[in-house]
């Protein structure tokens, strides 16, 4: 009997025993899974934390890109303005070759070698920048330094028009300073060379309008240009200002119209002149060629 109440006691201590190792098993499993629910939220966090600053990164490489975008548009406008006004400047030298001097012809000349090494300059840059934008290689340092680069090349450039510029302007002078006057009783007075003058004159304005001021030999060309001008209506000759001024259904002009979506809706501007209006004593003798941008 003794016997049997001890196997019943030992029975029951086996099971309670098991029960206890059960739970303490399953706390054990709760905090494991408590301390692993913690993780991952952290994990989660974290995770949130480096999605924010990758999208951060991807906005800043975006605007790099895009600064770059423009760059590469600014410098092809640039570049084709200046075979523009290359082209155009080869048309009227050669329409008023006989008018102008041999050492005009020379210096013309060493003007376009000079335009023409700019361009090609230019040129490079924007390959070389290209391809290291292409390639993906370019760190956003690179990137700065291809700019900085871009942005040197453009100034030089732009000096060495402006140097050349400024040559031109001073051979112009003398040969509107010798120039005969035209008598007030000459029925028919030659103004060949006056409008070859203005055109380049002009020319010479628009360029000038798209530089800084910051550029070496501007202020010295500017004064040169407004020195001309007044030669200009001294001897009967009014180069009309246009360039920036609103557009009017009244002009007499040839216009060639261009979209510009950064102005204001309805607005029409004057933003290129091919040949400037030109009066002599108040009579019209050459009529404008512009371009006009609109928002309509």
């Amino acid at each position: 009997m003794k016997k049997s109440l001890i196997l019943i006691v030992i029975m029951f201590s086996t099971i309670g025993w098991s029960k206890t190792n059960d739970s303490l098993k399953i706390i054990t499993l709760q905090r494991e899974v408590s301390n692993l629910k913690v993780s991952v939220s952290c994990l989660q966090q974290e995770n949130g934390n480096m999605r924010g600053l990758y999208q951060q990164q991807k906005a800043h490489v975006d605007s790099l890109i895009n600064r770059q975008n423009q760059q590469e548009e600014n410098l092809s406008v640039l570049a084709n303005q200046l075979k523009s006004d290359l082209s155009e400047t080869n048309k009227n030298l050669e329409v008023n070759a006989r008018s102008l001097s041999t050492s005009i012809n020379i210096r013309t000349k060493l003007a376009v070698c000079g335009i023409l090494i700019a361009i090609a300059l230019l040129g490079v840059v924007y390959f070389i920048l290209k391809k290291k934008i292409l390639s993906g290689s370019s760190s956003i340092d690179k990137i700065k330094i291809a700019q900085e680069s871009l942005e040197t090349a453009q100034k030089a450039m732009q000096e060495e028009s402006v140097k050349l510029d400024n040559k031109l302007v001073e051979l112009l002078d003398k040969q509107v300073a010798t120039q005969p006057q035209n008598s007030s009783n000459d029925d028919q007075p030659d103004h060949s060379l006056a409008l070859k003058v203005a055109d380049e004159i002009v020319r010479i304005e628009t360029n000038l309008s798209r530089m800084d001021e910051s550029v070496k030999g501007y202020k010295q060309l500017k004064k040169a240009v407004e020195r001309i001008r007044t030669n200009f209506l001294a001897n009967g000759y009014e180069i009309v200002e246009m360039l920036g001024k609103p557009y009017n259904e009244g002009m007499k002009a040839s216009v060639n119209f261009d979209t510009d979506d950064s102005l204001a809706e309805g607005e029409q501007k004057i933003t290129g002149i091919i040949k400037p209006q030109i009066n002599y004593k108040g009579k019209m003798i050459q009529t404008a060629q512009i371009t006009v941008s609109q928002n309509l």
